[in-house]
């Protein structure tokens, strides 16, 4: 089987590595390379979302089924990476890979767990054989919309975790933090056509735990450090990978669908990326909101 790599950043080179351990040769594009030579049998994108348009754009259809292993919205459409290749490339056969994967982890040879998911029953069945090891365990899921929709949202909320650690509000504090996160995600998710059990698994509040609680996490990285009085704009450049928690913000709170759910937490995220707001102005926003049913 002749597997594609396009994308040869961290993750990009960590899927290949975890395809080479399962026996395959697996062929790295990088985006210049605008021409398959060899018919392949399936492609990995892994580049992130913001360019996967206008990467894709440039590249004849695969004729081969496509998954997405970038988590993330466009921010100029609002459509999860799927949606995007099927606009680049029509009927394309879609799925995409999600989870609590620290891409150093798994090149390191520790045990990790993931979702693959795709709305054909088969086709969810052919990713997976391609990915699941015994020391990468990978299980199936239909609900395309929820799995991808886990890993992006996700992104916001680690940013908030990176706050409240940052700030010392304490353990309390973001065990509280995090079990108010996955609701927010779950009903947005929700809204979007994703099943709620979803975000009760590896896609959702797996991807959460990990990277609202780690300083591997870019996004939780730059909570901590905004909490800490650096500038966003300073704050950003300190990583050399891309922040996805940015975009998705801004790209939740344009949505019309998600502007008519309930989503306190990732407004007030919003409100202090892109408006300015004062940390500890949104801390107290946050607490003094009124309360009610627990959902």
């Amino acid at each position: 089987m002749k597997i594609g790599i396009l994308g040869q950043g961290r993750w990009g080179k960590t899927i290949k590595k975890l395809l080479e351990e399962n026996h395959f040769k697996p062929l790295s594009f990088h985006h210049t390379d605008t021409d398959w030579k060899e018919k392949l049998d399936c492609l990995c994108v892994v580049i992130p979302v913001q360019h996967v348009r206008e990467t894709l754009s440039h590249f004849p259809h695969p004729q081969c089924p496509v998954i997405s292993l970038s988590k993330g919205l466009e921010v100029s459409t609002g459509k999860r990476v799927t949606e995007i290749i099927k606009d680049i490339w029509k009927n394309a056969k879609v799925g995409a890979l999600s989870g609590p994967n620290f891409s150093e982890e798994i090149s390191a040879g520790l045990p990790a767990a993931s979702v693959v998911a795709a709305e054909e029953e088969n086709l969810g069945k052919f990713f997976q054989n391609i990915f699941h090891s015994k020391r990468f365990r990978v299980y199936r899921s239909t609900d395309l919309i929820g799995v991808e929709l886990g890993g992006a949202l996700k992104n916001i909320y680690a940013i908030a975790g990176g706050l409240c650690y940052g700030l010392k509000l304490g353990e309390n504090a973001h065990a509280s933090l995090l079990t108010r996160s996955l609701s927010e995600m779950t009903r947005l998710g929700i809204a979007a056509g994703g099943k709620a059990e979803t975000f009760f698994g590896l896609s959702g509040v797996g991807d959460l735990l990990l990277t609202a609680s780690s300083m591997k996490s870019r996004n939780f990285r730059l909570g901590t450090r905004l909490a800490s009085g650096i500038p966003l704009n300073e704050a950003t450049s300190l990583e050399s990978s891309v922040i996805e928690g940015l975009p998705t913000t801004l790209s939740v709170q344009r949505s019309f669908l998600f502007s008519k759910q309930k989503k306190p937490i990732a407004d007030e995220i919003y409100r202090i990326l892109y408006e300015n707001k004062k940390i500890h102005e949104s801390v107290l926003d946050l607490l003094e909101r009124q309360v009610g049913e627990e959902d």
